[in-house]
């Protein structure tokens, strides 16, 4: 944790780039809790302008609104912080709606910390992120904080900063 997955797909979200590839742009935090139906919500909270469901409405009813909201658009979504990897029908349930209508082009990013995510989620080799070394992290910090100024110099900042 904390190698920067979610600062990563932050940007790539962001970008004017992909902003103009897709239709749609969600993100969903996903954490450890896995929950089919709390995460179709947070789906359509993105997609839907006004909320034709409730959130006592059944999974069927919310997939079945979610699939007539995503008919014909491209979208990006983000599935961050992924722990859950035992419950693959939850996740083949939750990505049903998403796959029916899916035009061409669209594409589901998932963080995880764990391997086995990567795997459950099966659709492409995993990528993984590995953190700085000491002596690299310790010259970006430097770029950053001092930028083109002589304070690095001074030892006791220079004790700080590290």
């Amino acid at each position: 944790g904390g190698v920067g997955k979610t600062a990563l797909v932050r940007y790539v979200y962001h970008a004017k780039r992909i902003k103009d590839q897709f239709d749609l742009l969600i993100w969903v935090c996903v954490s450890t809790n896995f929950d089919v139906v709390g995460l179709t919500l947070q789906i359509l909270d993105h997609v839907c302008e006004d909320r034709p469901y409730e959130k006592k409405c059944s999974l069927n009813k919310l997939q079945e609104i979610l699939q007539e909201n995503i008919r014909n658009k491209r979208f990006l979504l983000v599935m961050d912080d992924m722990w859950e990897e035992k419950d693959r029908g939850g996740w083949i349930k939750l990505l049903a709606p998403l796959k029916r209508y899916k035009v061409k082009g669209c594409m589901v990013l998932a963080t995880t910390r764990t391997k086995s995510v990567a795997k459950m989620i099966g659709t492409m080799d995993e990528i993984t992120l590995s953190g700085l070394d000491e002596k690299e992290f310790w010259l970006f910090f430097k770029a950053c904080a001092f930028r083109n100024d002589n304070r690095e110099h001074h030892p006791s900042l220079q004790s700080i900063g590290k």
